[in-house]
């Protein structure tokens, strides 16, 4: 009776049970481990997977340009009514129907902060950069008739180039003056603002004997005459109605009606 250990004496487990029993659990908290980073695993590729699919969508997205060309004067004209101005437009978008692009607008309208132009004032003043429907709603309010040259289709570079513009224009930096001259760029009037786009010459290229009509004319005409594009296969008249410039009463000159060829002093008129 005392000689042999109690019921409560005996161990529960036999060594080789609890051997066993332990490396059951080993194989198990090792399983668990391999899950744990196989999920971790499946859910990084996941997550580069997704990546990988919206960089491919963002890379198959198609860029275009354009600019248009506006001119404005009043019949019969008077030069303190008279106006130049460009707007540019970046469409962002996939297939082959541009007209479903998003559209990113920039507009260069180089006006007396005032609204309202003094041609002979020696003296340069601040100035303001109107938007595209400002800058119409302006001239319209003085009966100025309005042209649109375009859309032509340009590289990024002029785009660019007419951002550079647009932000210089709008940092204060620079003054109004209807007659500007070419010595101070910090002073500009509202066809040098727009000249300056040009990636060849800038507004040195125009010298100040155009205004209102003919001077947007004469940069239309150089579009045409130095583009890298064939303006006159392509119909961009779609960014009329997108832009809302069917609410207005403007007369449209098309790329197509434009010759290729350099202008002197652009006086006779394509429509």
């Amino acid at each position: 009776r005392f000689g042999r250990k109690s019921l409560i004496d005996r161990p529960i487990y036999s060594r080789k049970t609890l051997s066993t029993t332990l490396s059951n659990l080993s194989v198990e908290r090792v399983r668990d481990t391999a899950m744990r980073r196989l999920s971790r695993m499946i859910v990084t590729f996941g997550i580069g997977f997704l990546a990988l699919v919206q960089a491919g969508k963002e890379a198959k997205a198609n860029e275009y340009y354009f600019i248009l060309v506006f001119g404005s004067q009043t019949r019969p004209k008077q030069l303190r009514y008279t106006h130049s101005w460009a707007t540019v437009v970046r469409a962002v978008g996939e297939g082959p129907d541009l007209s479903r692009y998003a559209l990113e607008v920039h507009t260069i309208s180089w006006l007396p902060a005032t609204g309202v132009v003094k041609v002979w004032k020696a003296r340069p003043e601040i100035g303001m950069n109107a938007s595209l429907e400002k800058t119409l709603a302006l001239v319209e309010n003085v009966k100025e008739n309005v042209i649109m040259w375009g859309p032509f289709i340009v590289s990024k570079l002029v785009y660019d180039r007419f951002l550079g513009v647009e932000r210089q224009l709008n940092s204060g930096e620079v003054l109004y003056r209807a007659i500007d001259g070419d010595l101070n760029m910090r002073i500009s009037d509202c066809f040098h603002a727009v000249a300056a786009v040009d990636p060849q010459f800038g507004r040195s290229h125009y010298p100040l004997i155009r205004v209102g009509e003919p001077a947007s004319r004469y940069i239309s005409r150089r579009i045409m005459f130095i583009s890298e594009y064939n303006q006159h296969i392509t119909d961009n008249s779609w960014l009329i109605p997108r832009l809302g410039l069917n609410r207005h009463p403007i007369t449209y000159v098309s790329p197509r009606q434009i010759p290729y060829k350099y202008c002197s002093l652009c006086i006779r008129r394509e429509t």
